[in-house]
Parts: C-alpha cells; structure tokens; sequence
C-alpha cells in the first residue's frame, strides 16, 4: 500500500513535470518562430533595400535626363524591356505613412509587400511631387534583368575606358560586383549565347543555388557581368543556432522553475530529516498543503513519532529493567553470603569447604559482571536523555588522567603504561569538564586498550590554545579500517579475538563517544603511528562558554 501511494504521487509529479516541459518546449519553439519571422522581415527588407539602391540610382538619372514630354516615351520603353512595371505617381495616390515618408526623405527605397501580387518599390525622383513606382513578381530575377538592361543603355554610349570608370562610379551602390567582360562567358552554353547576342540578358543559378550571375552584351567586343548576386537565406547558421539557443535557454529556465518550486517545498523535509538524524527527534515537517508533498509531510510526521515512542519506550525499558535487576543481584549476593558463613560452619571439612568456597567465588564473580553491565547500560541510557546538564568545572586534565592510569597500574603490572603530556609549557592543561563523566571516558579508553596491549600503552595529552586531544594508543593488533565507523555502536563485537575472549559488552566505546559529545567534542579511532595497535582519539574546546548554543539531543 505505501509503494502503490508513493507511485501514485510521485506519478502525478512527474506528470506535472512532463507537461510543463512540453509547455515550455511549446511556447519556446512558438515564440522562437516568431522572433526568426520578425528578424526575418527586418533581414529581408534591408538585404532588397541594399539589392534595389544601385539600380533605383539608375532610373533616378535617367529619369533626372528626360524632358516632360518624353517621360511616358521612357517608361513605355523600359515596361517594355525589362520585367517589372514601371510609373509614375503622385504622392497624394501613394498614401505614404509616416515611416515611409521618412525613408524617402532620406533617399531610401520603401518595400510594400503585396503578397500574391508581389513588391512594390516606390522611390523619391527630382521631379515635384512624383515618385517612381515599380512592381516586382520575382524580386531577385527581375531587379538583377532591370539593373543589367539600364546598365546596358548606359554603357552603350560610352568608349571602353569610360564604361569601366562609370562603373566603378556606381559600384557603390550595388550589394554584387559588376565587371566589364572582353570576351563570351565561358559558362553559358548554346541557347544563352544567342540570347547575348539578341541584346537579351541571361541569369545563370549557381550549383550550390544559394546565388545567380546575370550576363548582358553592351557591344561586338564587350560583355557585363554582373554578380555573384546572393539569394535572400531565410534560415542561416546563425539565425539556426540562435533559435536553438534561445530553445534551450527557455527550457533550462522553465524546468529550474519547476523544479526550484518542488525543491523549495521539499526543503523542510530535507531539514527535518537531517534534524532527525543528528539525533533531535522532536523535529517535525509543517504541513501547509493538501498535496502530495502534504501528504508526504504528514506520513513524515507519523513515522518520526514512531520512531520517536519506540526509541522512548526502548530507553524506559532499558532503564526500568536494569534498576529492576539490582534487587534480584543484590538479593543473589546475600544468599551467597549465607552460603558462605554455613560453609565456614563445616570447615573442618576441608574438602567439601573449598569446593562450596571455589563455586560462590565463581557465582560472585559473575554477579560483579552483571552489576558491571547493568552499570554501563544505566550510564548509556543516562547520557542518551535529551537536554543532558553536566556541571563542567575547571580541572587540571594532567591530574585527572593520571589518577585514572595509576589505578589501572596497580592492576595490570605487567603492561608499561605512560602518560605523555605535548606542549604542557606553552598551553595550560586545564579545561573545562565534567570530571566524573571525563574520567570515565578516559578509564574506558585504557581499560579497551589494555584488553589487547602486549607490553606497552600510552596516554597522550595533546594542549593547543583552545582545543585539548587525548589519545590512548596501544601495541596491540589494531583495528581493521573497515570496522573504524562501527566501532563506537551500541553492542558492537568486531570479532572474536577482539570481544569474548577479552571480555566487554560492547557498550564502552560507545559511553565514550555521548560522554565527548556532550563536551562539544567528537571521538575518533584509527591505527598508532607509534606502536602499531589502535589509537582511540577524544578532541574538544578547552572552555565550554556560557554562550555557546545547548546541546539537546544525543548521537543515536
């Protein structure tokens, strides 16, 4: 049920997700089709303006040349030789905007598109309140066959050396180059070449169709050439690459919408649940909304007070459960002692008196055991409360690390134990701690390391200015690597060699690592680059400030 309802939810997200990528990736290819149409139309209307400017130039001095009555006779001439139609209007029928009078001021050509019909052209003449009007069907062809036939009846009464100076004269004025040819083109074939030799112009497509040249005959022994004129490209590499761009742009900036939306929503869970796994688990997700991301708050929330009644009753077990068990020990003790006092009653029999005595030692023995863990299991659960106080003081930490070795040296001769103090001059060895609860960290460190020393363990004080580290390193066989980040759990038994035969409960190490978190400090392990063995390592500030935030909640 609970897979089926994450599915469930998690399928509704994904949806939202989907559609509002396909939305963004909608409106992105739409809004990137109009901005290309309306670049396109900028790019179109400057790419004919820079095409018309050389041969509107012609006609305006033809026309400039001609006498009144012999402007019809010119037109009538030139609508009958090239393709567009050719007139002359008055402004009033132009109906000249505003913006296409400004560009006739400037001696600019006015584009109107008549769709079916084609272009119109509309250009400023000398004479008063008459502009020159031509109509194009084919844009490219039939300008490129105007500018080759108005060149041709101006070059035709020229000598040869005039006729390349007129056209560098006006080459300016012309987006293709134009050249004076001495002989036939090569590259026309049959047909064309009678074409030339009719007076007529011929235009010749590139292979790669992206341009044409266009070929008149001005006489016997000359020939223009005019281009290569390049077609109009709707949609260059540049145009490709800057819709694609703006694309990609537009989608990483809706899909960062989108998800930036769920992140910032699923952002108290994530706080939540770090809080929870640092050990506060009072921590709770608000929930605000009837969502799926609501719904997620709310099973949060169930689990985390779950979580949090079993850890309680867990710690309420433990605790009840270890007071109960001193009653019945203490009770065993006293039935030992019994037993021990009837035997000494009989102990002119000597045989049966030792062995009584040999097995309330052994009972003894083990019950000191069971009140040794049930100890450990009350301090355990003592310092897993919530809002521990300990009442840290000032203590010399030379003093109180040296008491603790000298009770273990009394018992354990065998093995050198050493306590080493770095930087004892240059840094005061005092700090603020707990003492009773320090030195029961520092008993366990040397009590674990003692267990597998084989003739040597040191305790190392380490003083800086404002942190203070204790090592207790030991010659024994070490730790492996793969075992350091277990090593400080509740009940933990690495192997065999390491915990049965040596004794322990497994909870020592993990005492030390809540004893050295509630000092604001943290407990570590890895290999002695002196001896070889283990090296249990305790770092914290040497002064716990009455400013320094409370610690609530202890490691799990």
């Amino acid at each position: 049920m609970p897979h089926r309802f994450v599915r469930h939810r998690l399928g509704k997200v994904f949806l939202r997700v989907y559609l509002g990528i396909f939305m963004a990736l909608l409106v992105a290819v739409l809004l990137s089709l109009l901005l290309v149409k309306v670049v396109n139309q900028v790019r179109l209307e400057a790419y004919q303006e820079q095409q018309l400017s050389g041969l509107m130039g012609l006609f305006a001095e033809e026309l400039h040349a001609l006498a009144a009555e012999d402007q019809q006779t010119w037109l009538d001439t030139l609508n009958h030789r090239i393709g567009p139609q050719v007139e002359l209007i008055s402004l009033r029928a132009a109906h000249l905007s505003q913006r296409e009078a400004r560009r006739l001021a400037e001696a600019r050509p006015v584009l109107r598109d008549h769709d079916e019909q084609g272009w119109a052209v509309l250009w400023a003449t000398p004479l008063p309140d008459q502009l020159l009007q031509l109509h194009f069907r084919y844009m490219a062809q039939e300008k490129s066959r105007a500018s080759l036939v108005l060149l041709q009846r101006a070059l035709l009464p020229l000598s040869p050396q005039q006729r390349r100076v007129f056209l560098q004269q006006h080459q300016a004025g012309f987006a293709y180059p134009l050249a004076i040819l001495e002989t036939m083109p090569q590259v026309v074939n049959q047909r064309q070449s009678a074409l030339l030799d009719q007076g007529e112009s011929v235009l010749l497509l590139a292979p790669d169709g992206r341009s044409f040249t266009g070929y008149i005959q001005v006489d016997a022994q000359q020939w223009l050439e005019l281009g290569p004129v390049f077609l109009f490209d709707a949609y260059p590499a540049s145009v490709i690459i800057s819709m694609a761009a703006l694309i990609v742009i537009l989608l990483a900036l809706s899909l960062w919408w989108l998800l930036a939306g769920l992140e910032a929503r699923l952002h108290p869970l994530e706080r939540a649940s770090r809080l929870i796994a640092a050990g506060n688990l009072d921590a709770r997700v608000e929930v605000e909304t009837p969502d799926f991301i609501g719904q997620l708050a709310r099973v949060f929330n169930r689990m985390a007070e779950q979580v949090q009644r079993l850890l309680r009753t867990q710690q309420e077990m433990i605790h009840a459960v270890s007071h109960e068990l001193r009653t019945p020990v203490a009770r065993i003790r006293f039935g030992l002692q019994m037993i021990e006092d009837l035997a000494e009653d009989h102990a002119q029999d000597t045989a049966f008196y030792q062995r009584v005595m040999k097995q309330t030692q052994g009972v003894d023995k083990d019950i000191d055991e069971l009140d040794q863990l049930i100890d450990e299991i009350l301090t355990y659960a003592r310092l897993g409360q919530d809002k521990l106080q300990l009442d840290f003081q000032t203590h010399d930490i030379r003093a109180l690390v040296d008491e603790v070795v000298q009770g273990f040296q009394r018992t354990h001769s065998v093995i050198q134990l050493q306590v080493v103090c770095m930087n004892e001059q240059a840094c005061s060895t005092e700090a603020d701690v707990e003492a009773r609860y320090f030195q029961r960290a520092v008993q366990n460190l040397v009590s674990n390391g003692l267990r597998y020393a084989d003739q040597q363990l040191i305790v190392l004080i380490q003083i800086e200015a404002d942190t203070l580290r204790i090592d207790v390193e030991d010659d024994g066989p070490g730790i492996p690597e793969q075992d350091w980040a277990r090593v400080f759990m509740p009940f933990s038994r690495l192997d065999d060699s390491r915990t049965r035969s040596s004794g322990g409960y497994g909870l020592g190490l993990s005492i030390v690592q809540r004893i050295i978190y509630w000092h604001r400090g943290s407990a570590l392990v890895d290999r002695s680059p002196r001896l070889g063995g283990a090296r249990f390592s305790l770092i914290f500030p040497k002064e716990q400030a009455d400013d320094l935030p409370p610690i609530e909640y202890p490691p799990q």
